[in-house]
């Protein structure tokens, strides 16, 4: 058995991918936090228990179950996975095989058997964002935080020359900045209300210096997204003065008693929601400005991915369409019942061809998107799946 605590690679999903039979293969949500980690353990046990009956209702051999039996005692037995949880565990189960990904972002509670692992929520993880950073801003204070794809968010060191509330802000020695501390002999006739907006204003703009400087070294490319925890006035102050190439999302309310937990948790949350308004807006360029770019037929697509033509491939990852992919032609086969069946007409055994296709698509350069039907507009997306395509059709 093998745990990893990266995101999947290409090398892992090589060794997911094609006949595993009879296979096992269990997504549930999970926390890092202890007092939720029995409760995990149930949950994957109960889903094991149910899958194996089902691998048993399908006709396997006793030899089969016996060797699922021994993979499914192996991961609850491991104290390590239960012991170093984050927000999702995918398993993948077979006689003689099993992988196990501890994963940062939430999946889907499933539990699926069959000749081949269901790979459409594994594909998530590296398809979407799943990196950010964070500021927490208020008045008595301001902290940054880093969240990866494999760790949770962490409070990031930062140059302490910065000011760190509005009252080093205000009160900085005046010498050294461009802006005089208040109550001076000029400040006479200015309400006290102005002099508040003022120093805020002040406040922010110091603010948004230091993080665009802490930014510039840690990301100068300005690829990770930035989520701003703050109330107002400091929220829109704040990000008036960061914008720039950077995404930028806010998340109104006061951070102070936030912790690392916490701010983790609406960081996966942000990133989701994040990820499917990105989604639906390329999807929506896409189908209004280069129609001719779109494929939406399936065998058609998997024509386009053997021959490298697919710029982005996006697929809903709670639906399945079962058949068999030639990865060199790109000719696909669908099962029985217009793919809904997991086997062929002559008996041969199918997979779900929407991961096939996706990771077709990845080994040819090309970009995968896992997306939700129900998230998208109806009118810029009709699943399972939809293709931009590298050139126009002829």
């Amino acid at each position: 058995m093998t745990v990893h605590y990266a995101l999947p690679t290409a090398a892992d999903f090589t060794a997911l991918a094609g006949l595993h039979h009879p296979s096992i293969t269990i997504y549930a949500s999970t926390s890092p936090v202890v007092s939720e980690r029995e409760r995990a353990e149930v949950a994957v046990k109960s889903s094991f228990d149910e899958a194996i009956e089902r691998v048993k209702a399908s006709g396997a051999a006793n030899a089969e179950l016996e060797a699922l039996r021994r993979e499914r005692d192996a991961v609850i037995g491991d104290q390590q996975i239960w012991a170093g949880l984050a927000r999702s565990i995918a398993i993948f189960v077979a006689p003689g095989f099993s992988e196990v990904f501890v994963l940062p972002n939430r999946l889907d509670d499933a539990v699926h058997v069959g000749s081949h692992f269901t790979l459409g929520q594994l594909l998530r993880a590296p398809s979407q964002d799943q990196e950010a950073f964070a500021i927490t801003l208020s008045a008595n204070e301001w902290s940054l935080w880093h969240a990866t794809p494999t760790d949770r968010a962490a409070r990031l060191d930062v140059d302490e020359s910065h000011d760190k509330s509005l009252d080093d802000a205000i009160n900085r020695d005046p010498e050294n900045d461009d802006k005089p501390r208040g109550g001076k002999h000029g400040d006479r006739g200015v309400s006290g209300d102005e002099r508040r907006k003022a120093f805020f204003e002040l406040y922010a703009k110091r603010v948004a210096d230091a993080t665009r400087h802490e930014l510039m070294q840690r990301d100068p490319d300005d690829r990770v997204p930035l989520f701003v925890f703050a109330a107002e006035p400091l929220l829109s102050l704040f990000i008036d003065r960061i914008r720039n190439g950077r995404r930028v999302v806010a998340v109104p309310g006061a951070p102070d008693r936030l912790g690392a937990a916490e701010i983790d948790e609406a960081l996966r949350v942000q990133l989701g929601r994040l990820n499917v308004a990105e989604a639906d807006g390329a999807l929506r360029q896409l189908t209004e400005g280069t129609a001719g770019r779109v494929e939406r037929d399936l065998a058609a697509i998997a024509r386009e991915a053997a021959d490298g033509a697919v710029e982005v491939f996006w697929f809903d990852f709670t639906t399945s369409v079962n058949g068999t992919l030639d990865r060199q032609s790109g000719a696909i086969e669908f099962a029985s019942g217009h793919g809904a069946d997991e086997q062929l007409s002559d008996g041969t055994h199918a997979g779900d061809l929407l991961p096939q296709l996706a990771l077709l698509v990845m080994s040819k350069g090309g970009k995968v998107v896992t997306v939700r039907s129900d998230d998208l507009d109806g009118t810029v997306w009709s699943g399972p799946a939809m293709a931009e395509l590298r050139f126009a059709l002829a």
